[in-house]
């Protein structure tokens, strides 16, 4: 037998004392429905509990409260227009409440901020309900109805928030600074291991994995701070600029390894990674060991002392390449350790020192997807509308009234369906029970405390159901479906009949909806997935061919919340190891980019030759490795030609350096043979005389420009790219 852990017992009880404090201010007020003010307790306390698995943190419990109260406003001022305007006429109602479903829908789907997407999730669905329960009672009581879901709703809020807080409230923001110390120390230590030893794809994809575990739980309570405490406002803004930094980190870490590689290639490459090793393993062994320890002040890496005649080309490109990308990583880790030191003292002068001002935000948005579910509901509701004005069924308006809240409530699950199957199980549970309550139980007690135990077996089973992922969603739609059905201000009315016409109603609108989901189906996440590593690709052509160029806050961000959603939709290791490579590639375009001015005469043709990629690699099997390697070829290819100007900064060849090392160890050269490990990189150089014995030797001599017959300009403007501000914190 499954024992219940104690964690669960504690929540059925807070929930009970809410329901119970609730269901006696409503009836004490004589207010419309008291079962509203009880469902506004079981929706705020359970919903959470789906997606924990145990009791939430306060601060989820003050965000979903303060976003129901909202959207529930929102959406009684919505039902009142809709019943103002066309309760008489049904067809314009069915027309116009769909399309409000229908455009909230839209919104929640696109919107990337969780509260403000649930504030118009239940703004939608409120409308209906507020609207059709006038139309079900009577239209002329849609002021009265309008008024009592929302208090009703404020009082259920207010009553799960007291007792949460009262009774041993959970405040996971306290754990984000430990959550930042294992970040920081994960990210110290796999840094760590890039400078020790080269490492096989399956060494690197684990630790990738792990760092981005311990990113996304950072990512988790970052979101908590403004919620449950005021002692870490001010640290905000500062925690919205590390989310990006945190992520810069993982990249850079990607970065460094490849620069590594191929300077371990050369020669005397030890001889020049010895001085940066001297100066950085210390740093990294100290945040790895003590992460909220005092940052010492930031490190410099020297610059190198050499005589250009004495050292090679390539081995001053790739010793400077490793400098910048071990320094870019030491900088983050200093940013995140001030950050972490900080925490320690709120109230401390040390918040001074930190960032003050938030970064701008480029999100990438689904509108397929968004479209689809708009529609999908938009059609669901009108279909049954019909039938229900046409049929002349009374108790109709509940059928309409759950379907528009499962259509809309769990939209964004990855199987709907399987979901709304589950809720239809707990809404027959709900019906017997509630049956038995309704006739059997309550006609024979007296007085409030017997109600309030008679309420309590349902709550208690519902709540103690719901932190179980197998039977999460039954838990949850039977506290739903029988608040629903039981009409508390006239317990002892005894209507058999218009109960069953209830509870089938309540069924048979859990049924289309889930028929809506499986007839309708939107996009599997492999196929979201699919759709979104597109995108990844064609927002590198754009990178590669536009004529502005873009700041790298804004790229950032759009690379980063991609990544968000990936993580989300559950990509594969090697979907993820493909976004990472992407987004190395594109800060390695960006650099290129930015200092195209230092590049002189051969700017316009680099220019070129880059948007020349971008249209290649739209046009052509983007995982061929042959593609890759002819890339790749034409990148050394350069930077020979460029080594022997003297004139031009070593930073400059060596990003375009960078950027033939990634396209060498692109994604595309293992993806399509199926590899799950990649070959330690030979020298560059090496591999091009292999491949192409040819390709840069005539490079170097030729005066021409490389790839002119591929060198197409992608005339495309995205339209959404800030002008570049020139600021670049990590480039020394």
């Amino acid at each position: 037998m499954t024992r219940i852990p104690a964690d669960h017992w504690l929540l059925a009880l807070r929930t009970v004392l809410a329901v119970w404090l609730a269901l006696f201010l409503a009836m004490r007020l004589d207010l419309y429905q008291p079962a509203w003010a009880i469902l506004a307790v079981m929706i705020v306390t359970l919903q959470p509990v789906m997606f924990t698995g145990g009791t939430p943190p306060i601060g989820i419990i003050i965000g979903r409260g303060v976003a129901r109260l909202f959207g529930t406003l929102f959406g009684a001022i919505v039902g009142l227009v809709l019943i103002s305007l066309f309760g008489q006429q049904p067809m314009l109602y069915l027309l116009f409440a769909g399309a409000w479903l229908a455009f909230c829908m839209y919104w929640v789907m696109l919107e990337q901020d969780e509260y403000l997407g649930y504030v118009m999730m239940l703004s939608g669905y409120t409308a209906t309900l507020v609207s059709l329960t006038a139309i079900g009672t009577g239209v002329d009581q849609v002021w009265h109805v309008a008024q009592a879901r929302f208090s009703e709703t404020a009082l259920g809020i207010g009553c799960a928030l007291l007792t949460h807080i009262a009774i041993a409230p959970r405040f996971g923001s306290r754990a984000l600074p430990q959550t930042l110390s294992e970040f920081l120390a994960e990210g110290a230590r796999d840094t760590l291991d890039v400078l020790a030893q080269p490492r096989s794809r399956g060494l690197r994809d684990s630790q990738f994995k792990r760092l981005l575990g311990h990113y996304q739980q950072f990512q988790k309570l970052r979101g908590l701070t403004r919620l449950e405490t005021r002692r870490l406002s001010h640290f905000i803004p500062a925690l919205d600029r590390f989310a990006s930094d945190s992520l810069a980190l993982i990249t850079a870490i990607r970065e460094l390894e490849t620069a590594l590689d191929y300077l371990r290639a050369c020669d005397d490459g030890q001889r020049w990674l010895a001085p940066l090793l001297d100066q950085a393993l210390p740093v990294l062994e100290r945040i790895a060991a003590e992460p909220a320890a005092a940052p010492d002040e930031p490190v410099v890496l020297d610059a190198f002392d050499w005589n250009p005649e004495q050292v090679s080309p390539r081995s001053r490109t790739r010793a400077e390449l490793v400098r910048q990308r071990l320094g870019e990583v030491l900088d983050l880790l200093h940013h995140g350790q001030r950050l972490r030191h900080a925490l320690a003292a709120p109230d401390s002068a040390r918040i001074e020192t930190l960032p003050r001002q938030r970064r701008s935000r480029t999100t990438h948005n689904e509108h397929f997807v968004a479209r689809y579910n708009a529609l999908r509901v938009f059609v669901a509701f009108e279909l049954l509308g019909l039938y229900w004005i046409h049929s002349g069924w009374h108790s109709g308006y509940l059928a309409m009234m759950l379907l528009g809240v499962f259509t809309m409530l769990f939209a964004k699950a990855p199987n709907p369906a399987a979901v709304v199957y589950q809720f239809l199980w707990g809404s027959l549970a709900a019906v017997v029970l509630g049956g038995v309550l309704l006739f059997l139980v309550l006609p024979v007690i007296n007085g409030f405390p017997l109600l309030a135990l008679a309420v309590a077996v349902p709550v208690t089973i519902g709540t103690l159901l719901t932190p179980h992922p197998r039977w999460s969603a039954m838990g949850l739609a039977g506290a739903i479906t029988m608040m629903t059905l039981l009409n508390l201000n006239s317990t002892y009315t005894f209507a058999p009949a218009r109960y069953i016409n209830g509870g089938v109603a309540s069924i048979i609108g859990t049924l289309v909806a889930m028929i809506t989901y499986s007839v309708m189906r939107q996009r599997s996440p492999a196929e979201r997935i699919r759709t979104l590593m597109a995108a990844y690709w064609q927002g590198l052509a754009r990178l590669l061919g536009e004529r502005s160029q873009p700041s790298r806050a804004r790229l950032e961000s759009r690379l980063y919340d991609r990544l968000g959603r990936l993580v989300a939709l559950g990509g594969s290791d090697t979907a993820l190891r493909e976004a990472i490579d992407l987004h190395a590639l594109a800060l390695c375009v960006w650099r290129i980019r930015r200092l195209g001015p230092e590049l002189g005469v051969h700017r316009e043709a680099i220019e070129t030759w880059l948007a020349g990629i971008g249209t290649r690699l739209l046009a052509r099997q983007r995982h061929d490795p042959a593609v890759w390697r002819q890339l790749a070829d034409e990148a050394i290819a350069w930077v020979e030609r460029l080594y022997h100007e003297t004139r031009l900064p070593i930073a400059s060849i060596g990003e375009i350096a960078m950027l033939g090392h990634l396209m060498r160890a692109a994604p595309g050269v293992t993806l399509e043979q199926g590899d799950t490990t990649a070959p330690a990189p030979q020298d560059a150089d090496q591999e091009d005389a292999q491949k192409n014995p040819v390709t840069a030797h005539n490079a170097a001599a030729s005066e021409s420009e490389p790839s002119q017959a591929d060198a197409e300009t992608d005339e495309t403007d995205s339209g959404s790219n800030e002008p570049d501000t020139g600021e670049d914190p990590h480039v020394r």
